[in-house]
C-alpha cells in the first residue's frame, strides 16, 4: 500500500508514519520541521516532504510529487493541523485564516489532490484527522474547534462521493494524545473516567486498520478516541 500522511513530523502523524512503515507499506509524508523530518524518515524508512501544507501552490506539488515518487496512492492521513487557544474575543482575522487553511482547508485540498490517483488505483482510504472538539464548542480553543467540526463533515462528503469509486473515508478524532498538540503534560489536561491516557499509538492503529482491507467497508464514520471523555461529558475547567 502506498500512504501519504501530512504533518507527519511530530506527534499523531509520527506515530502513524512510524505505524504504516512498520507494517511494511510505502509511506510518504510531509511536514515544516525539517530537522524532525530527517530524524522521521531515518528512523522509518519513509519519504519525506519538507511542505507548509496551508501553501496551497506547495501543498498540490506534494501530493503530486508523492504520487509520483510511490508511483500511486492508495490512502491518505489528513493530519497537518496547528493549535491556537486564542479566546473569541481576542483571535484576529488573520490567526483564524491561518487555522483555516491548516486545519480544515488543507485537509480538503489533500484529499482533492490525492482523488484522481485514489480512483487510478481502484479505490483507497482517506482518513481525515479531527479532535473530540469536532463534536461541542471549545472555550478553550475555539477557532480550533470550528475547524475540527468542519473535519467531521468533510469526511462524511468524502465518503458519499467516494462511495461510487471505492473511496472509502472516515474522521478520527482524538481527545488530548500523548504525545500530542496540546503538550505532553497530562496533568494539564482534564481527567478521562477511567483515568487512561489516550496515545499517538493507539490513533495511529486505528488509521492502519481503515487502511486495511479489514476496513472495507468502514466509510463515513466519526471515530472517537478520547477514554470516554465526550461521552461523560467531562468538560475542561
Amino acid at each position: 500500500m502506498r500512504v501519504l500522511v501530512t504533518g507527519g513530523t511530530a506527534g499523531i502523524g509520527a506515530a502513524c508514519v512510524t505505524r504504516l512503515a512498520a507494517d511494511g507499506h510505502a509511506v510518504a509524508f510531509t511536514g515544516r520541521d525539517a530537522a524532525r523530518g530527517a530524524e522521521v524518515a531515518a528512523r522509518t524508512g519513509a519519504t519525506y516532504l519538507q511542505v507548509d501544507i496551508a501553501d496551497r501552490a506547495a501543498a498540490d506539488a506534494a501530493v503530486a510529487r508523492v504520487a509520483e515518487t510511490l508511483g500511486g496512492l492508495d490512502a491518505v492521513v489528513a493530519n497537518a493541523g496547528i493549535l491556537s487557544r486564542a479566546q473569541l474575543t481576542e483571535i484576529a482575522p488573520d490567526e483564524f485564516r491561518r487555522l483555516l487553511e491548516t486545519n480544515l482547508t488543507s485537509q480538503f485540498r489533500t484529499a482533492r489532490a490525492a482523488w484522481p490517483h485514489l480512483v487510478a488505483a481502484g479505490g483507497g482510504s482517506i482518513a481525515v484527522i479531527g479532535s473530540d472538539t469536532s463534536f461541542r464548542g471549545s472555550h478553550r480553543c475555539p477557532a480550533y474547534s470550528v475547524m475540527k467540526a468542519g473535519s467531521v463533515m468533510l469526511a462524511e462528503m468524502l465518503a458519499a462521493n467516494g462511495a461510487p469509486h471505492g473511496i472509502r473515508a472516515n474522521a478520527i478524532c482524538p481527545g488530548n494524545t500523548l504525545p500530542g498538540m496540546a503538550g505532553d503534560d497530562p496533568s494539564r489536561w482534564p481527567p478521562t473516567p477511567g483515568g487512561t491516557q489516550v496515545t499517538a499509538e493507539e490513533v495511529a492503529a486505528c488509521v492502519a486498520y481503515l487502511a486495511s482491507d479489514e476496513g472495507a467497508h468502514v466509510s463515513g464514520a466519526s471515530i472517537r478516541i478520547d477514554a470516554a471523555v465526550g461521552a461523560a461529558l467531562i468538560l475542561p475547567d
